[in-house]
């Protein structure tokens, strides 16, 4: 199976750091469940809207992963905020208003018991200092194909299995790697990010999906 792929992976605990470093946080497991591309608009639309706001550049696919939901806010938690993409959004994107950098992502898929990091959008420390993340933690399949759109750039060619690149999501072997993924935490150290959410304010950023967020011009009033 796939996820043997990260038993390499230090499980000591991982610093997330946003780009200027003004927001840390540690997770208590520094072991992926996964990692993934991703092409959908979502997550392509929150990362051109927190690039316009002056956070890190977009990349043409976004690298996903998935930690355990535990973490504990070592610094900066005044700068956080949720952000929400529309009103009827499901993912809760932890954005640093320092410098846009996003940190956690929940989802009611991941049951409370896991979150996403958008590798590119924030700092997550390497397994190895040498040692790129893509090596220690590559991505396994590539999801959403359907969404790419050339206007983002030339489509990198997928450096993991071909089987593995998909037009969009939850193919089969997902759902097994579901019922593998622990429901439950083992030995939680901090708090999980919705206790954390509920700290902090949250954003609807009242954008029509699949809309292109190529300047501030693009962003709804009242949220630039």
């Amino acid at each position: 199976m796939y996820y043997k792929i990260y038993e390499n992976c230090n499980p000591a605990p991982k610093e997330i750091i946003c780009k200027c470093g003004k927001v840390l946080i540690k997770m208590s497991n520094g072991k992926p469940r996964r990692v993934l591309e991703c092409c959908c608009v979502d997550c392509y639309q929150h990362n051109e809207w927190a690039s316009v706001m002056g956070g890190p550049n977009v990349p043409v696919i976004p690298t996903l992963s998935y930690w355990d939901n535990d973490i504990v806010v070592i610094r900066g938690e005044e700068h956080l905020k949720v952000v929400l993409l529309r009103e009827d959004g499901r993912s809760k994107r932890t954005t640093a208003t320092c410098c846009f950098s996003t940190l956690m992502v929940d989802h009611p898929y991941y049951s409370g018991v896991m979150f996403m990091l958008f590798e590119d959008a924030c700092r997550v420390q390497q397994d190895e200092p040498d040692v790129p993340p893509t090596k220690t933690r590559p991505a396994e399949s590539r999801i959403y194909l359907k969404d790419f759109d050339t206007s983002r750039g030339t489509l990198p060619e997928f450096r993991g299995d071909p089987t593995r690149v998909h037009q969009t999501c939850c193919p089969e072997y997902i759902k097994g790697w579901n019922r593998k993924s622990s429901p439950t935490l083992d030995n939680p150290s901090g708090e999980k990010i919705q206790a954390l959410f509920e700290r902090i304010p949250e954003m609807i950023l009242g954008l029509d999906q699949g809309k292109r967020i190529n300047n501030l011009k693009d962003c709804s009033p009242g949220y630039i």
